[in-house]
């Protein structure tokens, strides 16, 4: 038998390295932990805490709002980060998706949304963290499909807590369904009716290079921008128009340039032929 066999009873090295399963758990209602300072309404319900947002989830935040708000201005209501009060009376009832659409209702600059005062959101997105992930795989899955909200997206800027980093789900008799690419390869929301692709940034958020989330409208077929990623492809065009007239006007010159070179060709060989004209007549022909 070879040394490096297994010992008898000992699993295989090969079996023994893989990482244990994640342990599977019951899910349940989730229950708002708020990181103080918190901020409370006027009847004591939580809006706010302190947990901050790194950069380029605030990035992302900061154009879910600046796109969807004023696309669905007068008919919906779009915020982001706000509390989702799922509850009356119970103040742990809260729920902040990073994304939350609901229809059939307007916004008017609330901190939070009161289930019981609304209709059900039509969509959330969450954007994972490390300090998130369960929650939002688990806990948040079940609440949200439970709540009746129509989609749940979820996002995996790092590419480490899920795989594929984006997941869209549509709610089917009171479970979500994982939502499968459209004829183009896509994942598309119904409920917005956009698709949600992945991209480089091209430092439109102010992040070159990275991977970004993006909406992507199929009747148009242009990704929603910004207002500062408008103003950035502005100036893109405008330096691309400016390049290609400076190059047109080069061009002009370079012929105009040519044009001349070929009048006084033309002036030096006419002479020259005048000159040989002149020679023949006068019965002295030039020598050569």
């Amino acid at each position: 038998m070879s040394s490096m066999s297994p010992r008898h009873g000992q699993a295989p090295v090969s079996e023994r390295s893989k990482p244990a399963p994640r342990p599977v758990r019951r899910p349940q209602f989730y229950r708002y932990r708020p990181v103080p300072p918190v901020g409370f309404d006027d009847e004591g319900y939580p809006v706010e805490d302190s947990a901050v947002q790194n950069h380029p989830q605030a990035v992302l935040l900061s154009y879910f709002m600046s796109v969807l708000g004023p696309r669905y201005a007068g008919r919906g209501f779009v915020t982001v980060d706000a509390a989702l009060l799922y509850r009356k009376g119970d103040r742990k009832a809260v729920l902040a998706p990073d994304l939350l659409v609901a229809f059939d209702t307007m916004y008017g600059g609330e901190r939070s949304y009161r289930l019981w005062e609304r209709p059900v959101p039509a969509l959330v997105l969450e954007v994972l963290s490390s300090s998130t992930s369960d929650n939002d795989l688990v806990d948040k899955l079940y609440t949200y499909s439970t709540l009746g909200i129509d989609e749940y997206w979820l996002y995996d800027p790092s590419g480490k807590l899920m795989r594929p980093v984006l997941k869209g789900h549509r709610l089917r008799h009171g479970r979500y369904e994982p939502l499968r690419p459209n004829a183009a390869g896509h994942l598309a929301s119904g409920v917005l009716g956009l698709e949600l692709r992945l991209l480089e940034d091209r430092g439109w958020a102010g992040l070159p290079g990275d991977r970004t989330l993006r909406f992507f409208d199929p009747a148009t077929g242009e990704f929603l921008r910004s207002q500062d990623e408008a103003e950035a492809g502005r100036q893109e065009a405008e330096a691309r128009r400016q390049q290609a007239e400076a190059g047109r006007q080069q061009a002009e010159a370079d012929l105009r340039q040519a044009q001349a070179d070929l009048r006084r060709m033309e002036a030096r060989a006419a002479a020259a032929e005048a000159a040989l004209q002149a020679a023949r007549q006068s019965g002295n022909p030039p020598a050569g």
